[in-house]
């Protein structure tokens, strides 16, 4: 059995009542022969509600995770949750998309891991270029960044350590690896 995304949006209401700050549900049409409708949840939440909200989503259905991204809008980071639920149910799948907003002096959310293996990577990323500690996260390698980044530099931030500085660390970070090496600069 689906629900709608109206019915969906009424359980997480119930869960967490004022934790949602904001709401919106979309609906899309596709299709010309056969015509089909594919529905959205938009929500904006309390960072505080976050474990509170994705469990309750898993007791919903057991969700697919389409992303987990963040953005630096100044003071704070905004982190974009979309899952899809129902989505064994040929044109069923409803998508939750949960925003919440962490303050930069307290970047720490705790990991869904523990729910879904395949966050990891998600978090893993998010951590490395933004900054975002994940509580209980247990895997802490970076994916994409050389294992010897400098420590509180985040690719992704538009704060006191912009893009110039980390492409001129980049750079000399290349030069000292070519010395290592014996390799001439050019």
């Amino acid at each position: 059995m689906t629900l709608t995304a109206e019915e969906i949006l009424e359980r997480l209401k119930e869960k967490l009542g004022d934790a949602i700050l904001n709401y919106e549900v979309k609906e899309y049409k596709m299709g010309v022969k056969r015509p089909r409708t594919y529905q959205e949840i938009w929500m904006e939440i309390n960072k505080d509600a976050f474990r509170k909200a994705i469990e309750a989503i898993f007791e919903i259905d057991y969700p697919h995770l389409h992303f987990i991204a963040g953005e630096d809008v100044g003071e704070v980071i905004k982190m974009i949750y979309s899952f899809g639920v129902f989505h064994s149910h040929p044109w069923g799948e409803v998508s939750i998309v949960m925003k919440l907003d962490l303050p930069k002096s307290n970047l720490v959310l705790p990991t869904i891991t523990d729910l879904m293996i395949g966050a990891e990577t998600n978090e893993r990323e998010i951590r490395e270029m933004l900054g975002v500690e994940f509580e209980g996260l247990k895997n802490k390698r970076h994916l994409f960044l050389p294992d010897d980044w400098p420590e509180g530099k985040y690719p992704w931030r538009r704060d006191e350590y912009g893009v110039e500085d980390m492409i001129k660390h980049t750079h000399r970070s290349v030069k000292e690896i070519r010395k290592q090496r014996g390799e001439q600069n050019g």
